[in-house]
């Protein structure tokens, strides 16, 4: 179930808009829509550039002009296992997955080539904008008026900008391919539709024109690309759930309330910025996007994203300076009182509940933000937990919205643990409640996995789509093993990450993520890396990460030879990225931090038999970490600001990996031992600064990102006190181990 989901119109219409009706109901299972429309009952996941008007017509793809021509020579009346389903209709059969028609047939409810030139300029185009704007018309109104309750809502106008994204991103993730052949056929009517010749001035010109030469403007003047006259619905060029909710957010200048963020002419820019970035989801860091088939033949197609990756560097470049020199945190949405929300559409609901979860995961994927103003942790946890709250009075248990709010409020609960203060002595994990009366690591981490289980039910009997369910359960996944590294750090930092959540419970998770994402969790991926779409593999790290928690050396090199991949494939992102943003950088260095961990681990796990194989495997962790130290993102790990988790755990792998290797005969260059002790001394201070301060509760604003009175325990000092005597005695006399 997805949160907007196209509705595809009854058959029965009124006059006005039988035409419209009849377009749509052709076009959505061409786009992976399926509405078991007769007589074909099956979805197909067509490109738009390839698709014909006689295609959109008949509602199915054709075979090829070879293929085509042998069956209208055959002609074959019943062709075992060829002919149409139910065996009683002559005029077309099927032909592998497209569909063939006898030559002059009659098929009822064909549209006729008279109906389809109404459309123009370009008929395939304008039948096809018109179509998706009838789909989604439902979710282009739960769009506009969410936005227009944030443009009153005092909301910043940097977070409105993100969160309109997001929610067209949303309708997005309901039906990709519909979505994709939209914008394609929104740039041919623009492009057709645009009279240049409007601004040209005629005076130096007498005479008649000829047919094809530009005209002076028609009586009424304006552009004749913007209309809303009668002949305007058979001419559109506008894809309404981006052209026409976006003016709803207030952004523009408005002779009524003054001038706004950008003119109103940028409106358009915007709309159409956002509407390329939305052909690029798929890519490499942009999340994933995939295919599947069912029993009955019929393709759909799904996508994973994360909002913030995919909308932060749309923001920035339509905004430019206007995100930049901020002198307060952004001001969040407010979310609509229980009386507004029962007296809407479920559609509406879900659009003004999911703006909490976009609006958080925006501002949180600005790490900036969160180092400038850390009370924005506690500020957007509180905004979705709101919303998690309202869910319950107005959305049913199982409605996709309601389920994922909860799944992310559980999600950051755990998240922010290490990272706002809590304390960390090793008594406090096991612990509901600290000696202190703080509360414990326990609750948050077993609501979270509560959670996960109710998200993987939710997918399973249908409740959620395979991308917000593989989302959900990664981000679950990534924070309950934070919170297992932080336990580590703080009770055996020498040694491997400590389980605490059932390997059985976290594998079958793994199974659904991988089998949501199209993947086969039964297959071997380090085998098949490379047949991998870069996309997909960019999102393996965490997988990487699970795989290599076992220790067996079998599951390590498994792990290593994806993690090698996944390091590869996001250091190209950072590159390509033109916006520079921290998350997305140290998407880049945590991959080669996890391949240095998993190769030391490997070369630990390997006996002194096979010396041979662990001085490889430490060569690669070393290899490893030095382009961990070269990455420009790690010398940001030593502002005073930072969050201290990565700090820690960057020193951690560092000094283990190159301590195991001069432990082993394995040389340490000078630079990188000094490079790793200056990390072990910012977390040695900060470490012994948070001993001294003693208690467990929150300081600063909100709960900082740095300190917060944490009680550090004495064997993560002493292990990082060891790693840098000896690190330092490799920079003092310069020696090489033999």
């Amino acid at each position: 179930m997805h949160v907007f989901p196209a509705e595809i119109p009854a058959a029965e219409a009124r006059r006005a808009d039988v035409v419209e009706v009849r377009v749509a109901r052709k076009v959505a299972p061409l786009f992976g829509l399926d509405g078991d429309i007769p007589p074909f009952r099956r979805s197909w996941v067509c490109d738009y550039t390839e698709l014909s008007l006689t295609e959109i017509g008949r509602g199915a793809p054709s075979p090829d002009r070879a293929e085509r021509s042998r069956l209208d020579v055959t002609r074959p009346d019943r062709a075992p296992g060829t002919s149409s389903p139910d065996g009683d209709d002559p005029e077309w059969m099927w032909a592998g997955r497209a569909v063939w028609f006898r030559r002059q047939s009659s098929l009822s409810g064909t549209l006729s080539n008279a109906t389809l030139n109404r459309y123009g300029p370009d008929t395939k185009a304008a039948a096809v904008l018109t179509a998706a704007n009838r789909l989604l018309r439902g979710a282009t109104a739960a769009v506009s008026e969410a936005c227009r309750h944030l443009a009153g809502s005092g909301c910043d106008e940097e977070v409105r900008l993100a969160v309109w994204a997001g929610l067209v991103l949303e309708v997005y993730r309901a039906q990709p391919a519909l979505v994709v052949a939209a914008i394609q056929a929104r740039q041919v009517q623009r492009s057709l539709s645009a009279r240049w010749g409007m601004q040209v001035d005629r005076a130096g010109v007498t005479g008649t024109d000829a047919p094809s030469e530009v005209h002076p403007p028609t009586l009424g003047g304006g552009d004749s690309s913007v209309g809303d006259g009668p002949a305007a619905r058979w001419r559109p060029t506008s894809f309404d759930v981006v052209d026409a909710t976006l003016p709803a957010l207030g952004l523009a200048d408005d002779p009524t309330t003054g001038p706004g963020l950008v003119t109103s002419d940028a409106l358009d820019d915007i709309a159409s910025a956002w509407c390329h970035r939305l052909l690029g989801v798929g890519r490499p860091g942009r999340g994933v996007v995939w295919m599947t088939e069912d029993a009955r033949g019929s393709r759909h197609v799904h996508a994973m994203v994360r909002v913030g990756a995919v909308v932060a560097p749309f923001v920035a470049a339509c905004l430019g300076a206007s995100t930049g020199g901020r002198m307060a945190p952004p001001t969040l949405p407010t979310l609509p009182d229980v009386d507004v929300l029962t007296a809407v559409s479920v559609q509406r609901r879900r659009a003004y509940l999911l703006t909490a979860h976009l609006a958080a995961n925006y501002v949180r994927y600005r790490d900036e933000l969160l180092q400038d103003w850390p009370q924005l942790r506690a500020s957007t946890r509180d905004l979705v937990s709101t919303a998690v709250n309202r869910c319950s009075e107005v959305l049913d248990a199982d409605d996709p919205v309601a389920l994922q709010l909860g799944a992310y409020s559980s999600y950051l609960d755990v998240w922010d643990l290490p990272r706002t203060g809590h304390d960390t002595s090793p008594a406090s994990f096991d612990a509901g409640t600290t000696d202190n009366g703080a509360p414990g690591w326990t609750p948050p981490m077993r609501r979270l996995v509560a959670s996960q289980e109710r998200v993987l039910r939710a997918w399973r009997a249908g409740h959620l789509d395979p991308g917000a369910a593989a989302y959900l359960l990664e981000v679950g996944f990534v924070a309950l093993r934070d919170a297992e590294i932080t336990w580590t750090l703080h009770t055996d930092p020498a040694g491997p990450n400590t389980d605490m959540t059932s390997p059985a419970s976290v594998g079958a998770w793994w199974s659904a993520i991988l089998e949501a994402r199209g993947l086969d969790p039964g297959a071997d991926l380090a085998k098949t890396i490379d047949s991998l779409s870069p996309a997909q593999t960019f999102h393996l790290h965490h997988y990487a990460a699970w795989l290599a928690r076992s220790g067996r050396r079998g599951d390590l090199r498994q792990a290593l030879t994806l993690q090698e991949r996944v390091a590869a494939v996001r250091a190209e992102v950072t590159r390509r990225e033109p916006v520079g943003f921290a998350a997305k950088s140290a998407a880049a260095r945590a991959s080669h931090e996890l391949a240095a961990e998993i190769a030391t681990e490997l070369a630990l796990a390997t006996p002194d038999r096979e010396r041979g194989a662990r001085v490889r495997a430490l060569e690669v962790a070393a290899r490893h970490a030095r382009t961990v130290l070269a990455d420009p993102s790690t010398g940001g790990l030593l502002r005073p600001t930072v969050a201290q988790p990565a700090t820690l755990r960057t020193a951690r792998v560092l000094a283990r990996a190159f301590c195991t290797a001069v432990a082993n005969g394995l040389s340490v260059d000078t630079r990188d031992a000094a490079a790793t002790v200056t990390l072990l001394d910012a977390v040695i201070d900060n470490e012994r600064a948070d001993g001294q301060s003693g208690g467990g509760g929150r300081t600063g604003q909100g709960g900082g990102d740095r300190h917060g009175g944490r009680r550090s325990g004495s064997a993560l000092l002493a292990t990082l006190r060891v790693w840098r005597t000896e690190l330092a005695g490799v920079c003092d006399d310069g020696r090489r181990p033999s």
